[in-house]
């Protein structure tokens, strides 16, 4: 049987593939590792949050759980250039953001930082209120230092 070869169907792919491989200098594949055990800490960390905040918008647990994994896709495969950002967890709220939006049928639209400051107030709130966390976990869930947060009201316990 004659098979064809990669290089026949595909020219380009042929000069492209001869050689040795590609090398990984030490340094490169140690930040590698590194961004790999950061991003599954951070994942680890806030799938839980994520999964709930986005049954509790979206309603229904299959569509939370496709937006989440398809933030946290979106994440994976940014996550070099996100990790050497100013605010890794702030960006990957504002993705998972954006894909509950999406999942409940809102576009994308352009948002102003008043916007930003207004929908983090509100996260905050809906976090606190129907997720019942505390403030330093509302602030690491949403990427944003503790004082940062706007004044929640002051949880009860329960009777």
């Amino acid at each position: 049987m004659n098979v064809p070869r990669p290089g026949d169907r595909c020219p380009k792919a042929a000069a492209v593939s001869t050689g040795p491989p590609a090398r990984i200098s030490p340094s490169q594949d140690r930040a590698q590792r590194i961004a790999l055990t950061a991003y599954t800490a951070f994942r680890e960390r806030h799938y839980e949050p994520y999964l709930q905040y986005a049954a509790l918008r979206i309603g229904r647990s299959a569509a939370a759980e496709t937006a989440v994994l398809a933030a946290f896709t979106e994440l994976a495969v940014s996550w070099t250039a996100i990790l050497g950002g100013t605010g890794p967890a702030a960006a990957a709220w504002r993705i998972l953001h954006d894909h509950v939006d999406r999942a409940l049928g809102h576009g994308p639209t352009p948002v102003s930082v008043s916007q930003l400051v207004q929908t983090m107030q509100h996260d905050a709130h809906f976090l606190h209120e129907q997720m019942r966390l505390c403030p330093e976990r509302i602030a690491d869930v949403l990427g944003v230092r503790p004082g940062d947060l706007p004044a929640l009201p002051p949880r009860f316990p329960q009777e």
